[in-house]
């Protein structure tokens, strides 16, 4: 028997990171699997630019309505209660609150919880209408989520069934590998980048750790002069603090380089060419970057909290993400032994075949065809 399945993809275009990541994967992965079920793929105006169909049971619907948004618990509601799909699958908790047909949901983390941004934090409506959103999810027929850690932060601190909650562990990205010393010569010149450098890729958010990566950058440089630090993503408006001590390390005269949104065919490259991954993160749901550092070939130094003990395994060496001056060791063994970097690159291979977007996506067919009956 078929199904009308809609998935609310409005995170679909680069720009949204780690959500956007997971919702391609996700799509591209489900086209591959299942012809027999008939898929709508709501997107939005921007989203559809870089939309690729991933077969003929996939319908793609345009709707101009922003995430977070009044249109959000409104328009949207009216679409889907027009469509009346069998199941919805919304790939980000934000959903309409009177939404009444059967719907899974996917929770990757609950970092709001944790940091709150600075709209949220200056606006008790913004606060409000967050929890409301996010406790409404408990009413979805099963919550997806990305790794033990995120289950049980749902289950212990919030409060969610357990028995709702299924993990189907998200996985790298296709294309991240070793690259050729021409290739990473070619990115070299490119974004002016000294022989060795550290690698950090994500959101300019304090959490994520720059304000500790920066000043054991800095420590660093002391005995590796040449040393540079490339730091991967956008500022945060919500985090004005980090921008700011981002501009200060450079005014030092730190070979700080923000290349800001990079392409994924030069990211895989800066990636392979990188001396050392560090993402020093208080907090995440996953960690793909972990996974897309492994593959390139890439000695990684991370966080031992949330779930990146959980994907690093023992591929990586594990810090304190409060501690300067354990960060600052952790990476300064791996500069000083070429022994050491060659084994965790070694490791960071085998650990990075454990996980795969494929199995995501197969676990989370499952989940639909378990609610579907």
């Amino acid at each position: 028997m078929s199904y009308r399945i809609g998935i609310d993809a409005r995170f679909y275009r680069g720009e949204t990171g780690g959500l956007g990541r997971y919702t391609r994967s996700l799509l591209a992965e489900l086209g591959a699997l299942d012809r027999d079920n008939d898929y709508t793929v709501i997107l939005t105006p921007q989203d559809e630019r870089e939309y690729v169909s991933p077969g003929s049971n996939f319908r793609p619907l345009v709707v101009d309505i922003p995430h977070y948004s009044v249109g959000e618990q409104t328009r949207l509601l009216k679409l889907l209660n027009k469509e009346r799909f069998d199941l919805v699958h919304f790939a980000q908790f934000n959903h309409p609150l009177f939404y009444r047909r059967p719907f899974v949901v996917t929770i990757h983390d609950i970092i709001m919880h944790f940091f709150p941004g600075m709209n949220r934090q200056q606006s008790p409506v913004r606060q409000w209408a967050y929890e409301r959103v996010f406790n409404d999810c408990k009413r979805a027929e099963r919550i997806l989520v990305p790794s033990q850690s995120t289950r049980r932060d749902l289950a212990e601190r919030l409060g969610f069934p357990a028995e709702k909650l299924i993990v189907t562990a998200e996985g790298g990205s296709a294309g991240f590998g070793p690259r050729s010393h021409a290739q990473i010569q070619a990115i070299r010149q490119k974004l002016q980048l000294p022989e060795r450098y550290l690698i950090f890729v994500s959101r300019w958010a304090a959490y994520k750790g720059i304000p500790v990566l920066l000043p054991a950058f800095e420590k660093l440089t002391k005995k590796y002069p040449d040393l540079g630090l490339v730091l991967c993503g956008k500022p945060d408006p919500q985090n004005p603090s980090v921008s700011e001590s981002v501009a200060a390390a450079q005014k030092k005269g730190l070979q700080v380089i923000t290349p800001g949104f990079v392409s994924d065919e030069d990211l895989q490259v800066l990636y392979a060419g990188a001396t050392v991954y560090v993402h020093p993160s208080q907090y995440e749901g996953f960690g793909i970057m972990i996974l897309e550092a492994f593959a390139a070939g890439v000695p990684v130094v991370t966080s031992d909290t949330s779930s990146l003990p959980e994907v690093a395994g023992d591929a990586a060496l594990l810090v304190d993400p409060t501690d300067v001056e354990d960060l600052t060791g952790k990476i300064d063994q791996i500069l000083q032994s070429p022994t050491l970097a060659a084994e965790l690159k070694s490791k960071g291979f085998e650990q990075a075949k454990k996980f795969s977007w494929s199995q995501m996506a197969t676990d989370t067919l499952e989940v639909y065809r378990d609610v579907l009956g």
